[in-house]
């Protein structure tokens, strides 16, 4: 009995194929286009989304020695996501002060290594923060600084990037102590 319905149901299946040929042809060739198109959508937009800068941060202190380089090479930097690095900082004053880091001067270049000309305020598009600034420190003290580094992660930043064919930026970081009042 089950073979028999079984047989039936093929035999069913086959004549509504046979019958149905040209419209199943489209359908299925319909949605192979369909999936195929959006794969390579996927793949070129996925390929679009790999935007990526390459920064040096240049330092200058003001009665603090920092370890190390000069400069921090922050690798590359995608829009997003948070960069972060380590350094020493010691005070050479000779009364408690406060540590102040501040970045300045954000500089954008294109592929053709010019100055990009980009909006009056670019701290909306980066950002760099320290753990510790505005903390106290005593004469000779050395303490480890984290420095991190973000880029937005928003359209107008990113249409800002590909329409000037930015291709790195760079700033300086002002590490100093002030006297407390």
């Amino acid at each position: 009995m089950v073979e028999s319905r079984m047989k039936s149901s093929f035999q069913f299946l086959s004549k509504l194929v046979k019958r149905r040929r040209k419209t199943l042809f489209l359908v299925i060739a319909a949605v192979s286009i369909t999936i195929l198109l959006q794969t390579l959508i996927s793949i070129w937009l996925s390929g679009n989304n790999k935007i990526h800068l390459p920064s040096v941060g240049t330092i200058y202190t003001l009665n603090v020695e920092v370890h190390g380089p000069k400069t921090i090479d922050w690798g590359i930097v995608y829009p997003g996501i948070r960069v972060s690095r380590t350094l020493d900082v010691t005070s050479k004053s000779n009364i408690e002060s406060l540590l102040i880091i501040k970045p300045m001067n954000w500089v954008f270049y294109d592929s053709q290594g010019e100055i990009v000309e980009g909006p009056m305020n670019k701290t909306s598009y980066m950002s760099m923060t320290a753990d510790l600034n505005e903390t106290l420190m005593h004469p000779n003290e050395t303490v480890e600084v984290t420095l991190t580094l973000k880029a937005a992660n928003s359209n107008e930043f990113i249409d800002f990037l590909i329409e000037n064919d930015v291709e790195t930026f760079s700033f300086d970081i002002l590490i100093y102590l002030s006297k407390t009042i």
